[in-house]
């Protein structure tokens, strides 16, 4: 037998093993038809759920519980949780439908993504969803090229093509809630930052329509690097969100800052630095006279701040600890 025979007889063994593995992963005998609810139970308790469990091979697990209206994370001190993404993952479950099943090989789950997370090497997602009475649980796998996914209840070896693909965040802090405080720049009249070393920074605008923040008492000799270096400490309290969430403890050796708006509300932020990153703790004060129409909004805000240390981005801690050499340079010599 000579060397090209060998070579198509190879690639003939090839194809076999291809096109029988191609149709175990599609073994799957009296399925049901195309656009049938996988969890078709679940639909009808959705409003019950008041536990989740996300389970992943070599992660911690992650607990979701809902306490009356409101879901937490116990992990994280029942810090509250994006219901958003709640709502996606639960969506997810009870609206998926039956693309096509796969196969019931437990031996090629794996190739799906959809083998147990009790498997070191799974990369499947476990999702258990409780209510008082009942579990289901849905093991998530692997993207198809549909952009849609493999999954398979757990207990059965059926898996199938669904027509959801969740985003379903890896960790605990993935599920909290993230936006802390948003204050936009316009709102804030003044900032002052009190360094540990007794340094002092103040910047303040005279009127919300003023573009830029004036910075008071700035050491002779030197002049603003840039004239718009201090709005950047101004909109600090922008749009800030947490990368991860504890309960507060007591600060040493913080930088604090004080934020006050135009209506006379008083932001206390105090930024430590440890060994996970840049933590930030917040105090809402709100003054008598506040406008009616903002009392809601900033008694939800300094309710639900409280009590907490968020760590977040050190780019955000960063402008809440701004020193003078951070937005100073040498003044130029004019030579008059």
């Amino acid at each position: 037998m000579n060397r090209t025979t060998l070579r198509l007889l190879g690639f003939v063994v090839a194809v076999l093993v291809t096109a029988l593995l191609l149709l175990e992963l599609n073994n799957t005998g009296d399925m049901p038809d195309t656009g049938t609810p996988l969890l078709p139970e679940l639909r009808s308790v959705a409003n019950e759920v008041n536990s989740i469990t996300i389970t992943r091979a070599g992660q911690p697990t992650v607990n979701l519980s809902r306490i009356e209206s409101r879901w937490v994370i116990p992990d994280r001190g029942n810090y509250t949780a994006d219901v958003g993404k709640i709502r996606e993952v639960l969506l997810a479950m009870t609206e998926s439908s039956v693309i096509e099943p796969k196969t019931t090989n437990p031996a090629l789950h794996a190739r799906l993504g959809v083998d147990a997370p009790d498997n070191e090497s799974s990369k499947g997602t476990l999702i258990t969803a409780s209510t008082q009475d009942q579990s289901f649980e849905l093991i998530f796998g692997n993207v198809a090229q549909t952009s849609f996914r493999y999954a398979r209840i757990a207990g059965d070896e059926q898996s199938w093509l669904i027509d959801q693909n969740p985003d379903i965040p890896a960790d605990a802090g993935g599920w909290l809630l993230a936006n802390i405080i948003d204050i936009d720049t316009d709102r804030v009249k003044t900032v002052t930052i009190h360094h540990p070393d007794g340094d002092v920074i103040a910047i303040g605008k005279e009127t919300e329509d003023d573009n830029n923040f004036s910075v008071a008492d700035i050491p002779e000799g030197r002049e603003l690097s840039y004239s718009t270096v201090a709005n950047g400490i101004g909109g600090a309290l922008n749009d800030l969100n947490l990368n991860d969430v504890r309960t507060a403890v007591p600060a040493e050796n913080a930088v604090r800052s004080q934020f006050v708006t135009f209506d006379g509300v008083r932001i206390d932020a105090s930024v430590t630095t440890d060994e996970a990153g840049k933590w930030v703790s917040l105090d809402v004060h709100l003054p008598a006279g506040v406008e009616s129409d903002a009392v809601g909004e900033w008694q939800e805000t300094a309710d639900r701040v409280k009590g907490w240390q968020y760590r977040i981005a050190d780019y955000k801690a960063n402008l809440l600890m701004r020193q003078w050499e951070d937005i100073l340079t040498i003044e130029e010599d004019t030579g008059e």
